[in-house]
């Protein structure tokens, strides 16, 4: 399962809806502007990773996403 690219309510609850779509396709946004990178590089999926996404940690505005995009 490509856990990164889920939402929280994905990941802790198993509920998948609309609004996990549009964060998925966000993550594959995100990953197109910053050509390739792969997402929470730095972060292991593991019951810690889903607190942090619980506290608000998020994918860095990418590189070649300006801010009006």
């Amino acid at each position: 399962m490509p856990v990164k690219w889920l939402a929280v309510e994905c990941l802790r609850d198993g509920m998948f809806s609309t609004q996990s779509d549009v964060w998925s396709f966000g993550v594959v946004l995100w990953e197109i502007f910053s050509l390739g990178q792969i997402p929470y590089s730095c972060s292991e999926f593991d019951e810690s990773f889903i607190l942090k996404l619980e506290k608000g940690i998020r994918l860095e505005q990418p590189r070649y996403a300006t801010y009006g995009l």
